[in-house]
């Protein structure tokens, strides 16, 4: 396999468990704010509808948040399902059933000696 293949996949594999990682610190991040914010409503005794729209917020960022966790998921899904040797001897598209301009492939030409 291709030494650049191979170090491509190594660069993008680090990059994506990065990416995971950081997605769920900040995943972590927005559910120690919004236990904040609930504790904080709850400690000062103020009436539930004080910053309702925050815990709004706060609870579709969560939202959003998991979706990017989803998406992530689901790109490093399909680069898993690559195949690099594929990739590391050229072109991996199919092959069409008939050629180009109705052309067709046909099959190896016998020579006879002249």
């Amino acid at each position: 396999m291709s030494k650049a293949i191979i170090a491509t996949a190594r660069q993008i594999a680090a990059e994506i468990r990065a990416q995971e990682d950081s997605v769920d610190a900040a995943l972590a991040g927005q559910a120690r704010l919004l236990g904040t914010l609930l504790e904080a409503r709850r400690a000062t005794n103020v009436p539930a509808k004080v910053g309702a729209v925050a815990l709004d917020r706060a609870f579709e960022a969560i939202t959003h948040g998991r979706m990017l966790r989803e998406s992530m998921l689901a790109v490093h899904r399909e680069l898993a399902g690559m195949n690099l040797r594929e990739l590391a001897v050229g072109d991996v598209s199919d092959c069409p059933e008939e050629g180009f301009g109705g052309l067709s492939l046909v099959g190896p030409r016998e020579f006879k000696a002249a």
